[in-house]
This record gives C-alpha cells, structure tokens and sequence, in this order.
C-alpha cells in the first residue's frame, strides 16, 4: 500500500508568471498589438487634426490680407488719382479749393499712393506666396495662432487698410475731423507695425548670434526682406504722418473766427514737427525708417512748390509775406531732410560694404550684423 506524500499548503504555488526557473515575472500583462496601433493612431489624428485648424486659420489670414489690400487699392487710386466720384472733393476742382491751407501740397504728391501700394502689394505676395518670407517674423502668421496675436504684423495689416479708406474717402466727402481720425488711426496702426518688426528683428539677430556667435545673412535677402515687408509700411507711415499734419490744419481752418496769424503759426509749426520727426526716425532712432523719410521729404516739397504758386483762396486769406515765410520753411525742411536722408542712406549702404571699400564683409555675398543699426 503506497503511502502519500503530505503537501504543505504553505509552499509556493507554481503560477502562469513563473518560468522554468522558478523566477516570478512581475511585469504587467502586455496590451495586444492591434490597441497599440489603434491608439498610436488616435494620436496622430489629433496632431493632423491641429495642424490642420492652424493652416486654416493662416490661410484665412492670407485671404483678409489679399482682399483689403485689393479694396483698398482700388478704391483708394480710383478716387484719388482717377477722380472716380466727380462731385467729390478730389474731382471737383471747386470743392478742392474749398480746402486749401498753407499746408495743402501740390496735387502730384498724391502719386505716392502708386508707389506705397506697388510695395503694399508686394508684401502681399511675400507674406501670402513666397516659400521664405512668408514664414518670416517680420509677418508674423505664428503669432497670430497665438496669444499674442496683437504683435502679429499679418494681424495689423487689415486694420491699415480700413483706417487709410476712412481716412481718404473721409476727405473726399467733405468730413474733415473724420479724415483727420482716419489717419490719426492708421498713424497708429503703422506706428505697431514698425514697432512689432523692431521687435522680431531684435530676436532674429539675437538668436542668430546665440547659435553662431556672428549673425551673417546675405545681401540679396536683406535687400527683398527690407523691400517686401519693412519699406512698404515705412513709405506709408511717412505719407500718413504728413496727412495727420495736413488734416489738422484743414480742421483748425474751419474755425473762422480765429485770426489768420493762428493759421500760419500752426502751419509753420506743422512744418518744424514733421522735420523734428524725420530727423528722429533717420538719425535717433537704433533702426533707421528711410521710407518714412522719403515719404515727408516728398510732401514737404510738394508744399513748398505749391506756395511758389498758390491757389487763389490762399492769396485771398494770407499775405504775400505770409505766404513767403511758409515756403521759406517748408523749403529748408525739404534741404535737411533730404541731406539727413542721403547721409544716412549713403552711411548704410558704406558700412554694408556695398561699394566694396571696407572689410564689412565676412566673405563675398554675407555680411555682419555689427552694422545692423547704421
């Protein structure tokens, strides 16, 4: 008779995790294949998903961008320059009269609006079109997915065009405190566009400098980033600037019963504050704004060659010395401002080694930012 042998219910219990060593695995039970591919699958959908909501946003962007730019391109030339509305101020010669100062320019200033929408227009093609600039932060489209939208220039440009519509179809209609709002609005506008590419150039050339020690970028992209997204605004806030000037004098001349000698201090002083700002965006500043340079130096001579030859209401309201010492000033802006302009032009295009005639240049085609701020 065989006899059993006792178990001892206090030994181990052989179990499914233990191998043939007798080693208990602790690690969890592995999910199945096919719920790994499934959920590495769920994540990638959400990552399309938000890639795909941010390119819809720019893309929307973009197409606000393209159409303000042609509204506003097109209205603003066709009642200008193409005297589309016959009965208003900019068609009707009477009515153009009406309201003259001795700040009222000749008429072939309000051709810089070819030039300040040429430029506008290439911006739209580089911030829209172009593979490099549109991701540049001179545009800001990754901003404008973000937070800080308010320091996206992309977000800015919209509210440009409908200040500088209000701001001219304002004067065409007569409604001179609505014009002067308009282009103290677009002023403001512009004034946050430079400002927030200052910004960006700021931290391009720092980050530059962190990862090479030398910030180094070729000639030719400097030239097209300069001229596709920095001149265009530059060019426009120079003009608008002269415009604030110009309504505020057209504004102040509404009220007949103030003495003509008020008129012409406030014109003259108009004069002087606008060379004080071309000196100081052209010689203070660390940036220097060469468009808004051009576009003052283009107006103040526009008004200095309209008091050679007034128009009669001028002749009727102001002196001939009156009329004299106006254009005196407004010509001696024009001398020093253009002389500042072509100074600091040719001091940059010096320093940049464009001329050949200095070591600026790291190597043929590439130059160093230590002359960023001339």
């Amino acid at each position: 008779m065989e006899m059993s042998t006792p178990t001892n219910p206090m030994a181990p219990q052989p179990s499914a995790n233990t191998n043939s060593n007798n080693t208990i695995n602790l690690a969890p039970p592995s999910l199945p294949q096919q719920y790994d591919d499934e959920h590495d699958d769920e994540h990638d959908n959400d990552a399309d998903a938000l890639s795909a909501e941010d390119a819809s946003k720019i893309q929307n962007l973009k197409f606000v961008n393209a159409t303000s730019y042609l509204l506003t391109g097109m209205m603003v030339t066709g009642v200008v320059l193409f005297k589309a509305r016959e009965e208003g101020v900019f068609g009707d010669e009477f009515l153009w009269m009406k309201y003259q100062t001795l700040l009222t320019p000749s008429s072939y200033v309000n051709l810089l609006w070819i030039p300040v929408f040429v430029l506008q227009g290439l911006f739209v093609y580089a911030s829209t079109l172009h593979e490099t600039l549109q991701r540049s932060p001179l545009v800001g489209y990754d901003r404008a997915l973000r937070r800080s939208s308010r320091t996206s220039v992309a977000v800015h440009y919209p509210a440009v065009c409908a200040a500088t519509l209000l701001t001219v179809y304002s004067h065409d209609y007569g409604h001179v405190f609505l014009a002067l709002s308009g282009s103290v609005l677009c002023g403001i506008a512009l004034t946050s566009i430079l400002q927030i590419q200052g910004r960006a150039m700021n931290e391009m050339e720092a980050a530059a400098n962190d990862e090479s020690g030398t910030a180094v970028r070729n000639v030719g992209d400097r030239t097209a980033e300069y001229a596709a997204l920095r001149l265009p605004f530059e060019l426009h806030g120079g003009y608008v600037l002269a415009l604030v000037a110009v309504y505020f004098n057209t504004f102040l001349a509404g009220f007949d019963s103030l003495p003509t000698s008020v008129f012409l201090a406030a014109a003259n002083a108009s004069l002087g504050l606008l060379l004080c700002a071309g000196f100081y965006v052209l010689w203070v500043t660390d940036r220097k704004f060469y468009g808004v340079g051009v576009g003052l130096v283009w107006y103040l001579l526009g008004v200095a060659i309209e008091l050679h030859a007034p128009t009669q209401p001028i002749y009727n309201e102001f002196s001939d010395g009156a009329i004299l010492t106006t254009q005196i000033v407004a010509g001696m802006a024009t001398l020093i401002l253009a002389t500042l302009l072509g100074v600091r032009v040719m001091k940059t295009m010096i320093k940049h080694n464009l001329f050949n005639c200095g070591d600026a240049l790291d190597k043929e085609g590439e130059i160093s930012t230590d002359y960023v701020h001339a």
